[in-house]
């Protein structure tokens, strides 16, 4: 579940979320809203990006994805490319793009994350949440140029416990792949997560003095210094960059 907007909003940014959970999308479900245009429509011909954006908050607008429709889920090149490319459209819409993409290796995820200056992986401590952060590190490890890829370990019991984690990822990126893997943080074990989920609203909003919104906080303020990116086919508004939010193990 993504969760950065809430404290990028405090700061008066405006951002749009995109779910590109193609074929599971869920974040309308998450935010509690019911968006009547979703990429489906994009896919479909009858809508660009730009005409399917959903207004969640002044500030925060969601590009739904489309859910249980199975095609959506292995979209031939050609057409994610087309899509990929309208993103670019969608900087004058807003300071701060985020996308969410489905779990896996799939070509779609791969392309997205392709499409990113920085990938943020967020990852869980479990040895089969890190495998599968290890093997999106190692797929983009072949293509070029390599995004920035950071790591943020979720659901920690303790900050030296996700600080293990986050060590092991980078000395194995380091050592069998060659390349790097930033740190970016780590987000507490919290129960008013799930409370959030369930009441269908952002936990730093709802609940913004617990752990996991406190965590999320500084990472977010990590975000303020600037940070030197490769440059990619476009750049985008606040941090001159586009980031994909890779998904924790659900």
């Amino acid at each position: 579940m993504p969760t950065l907007p809430g404290n990028w909003l405090k700061e008066g940014k405006k951002v749009i979320l995109m779910d590109a959970d193609m074929g599971m999308a869920n974040l309308d479900v998450i935010l509690g809203v019911r968006p009547r245009y979703t990429l489906y429509h994009v896919i479909e011909g009858r809508k660009d990006v730009a005409g399917v954006i959903t207004s969640v908050t002044d500030k925060l607008k969601l590009v739904a994805g489309g859910s249980g429709i199975a095609h959506l889920a292995d979209l031939e090149g050609e057409r994610r490319e087309q899509i990929l490319q309208q993103l670019a459209g969608l900087r004058k819409y807003a300071d701060v793009l985020l996308i969410d993409t489905g779990a896996g290796l799939s070509p779609n995820v791969i392309g997205f994350l392709q499409y990113a200056d920085e990938v943020l992986l967020v990852s869980t401590p479990e040895p089969t949440a890190m495998a599968d952060a290890y093997g999106i590190v190692k797929a983009l490890a072949s293509e070029e140029p390599f995004p920035r890829v950071s790591v943020v370990v979720n659901r920690c019991a303790s900050a030296k416990e996700a600080f293990g984690v986050s060590s092991r990822l980078k000395t194995v990126a380091s050592q069998f792949l060659e390349v790097e893997v930033f740190y970016k943080g780590f987000i507490l074990e919290d129960e008013s997560v799930s409370k959030a989920v369930r009441a269908q609203k952002p936990y730093a909003k709802l609940y913004p003095e617990t752990k996991a919104s406190l965590c999320l906080s500084k990472i977010v303020d990590s975000y303020a210094k600037p940070v030197h990116l490769k440059k990619k086919k476009f750049q985008f508004g606040f941090f001159q960059s586009l980031f994909s939010l890779f998904a924790r193990e659900r």
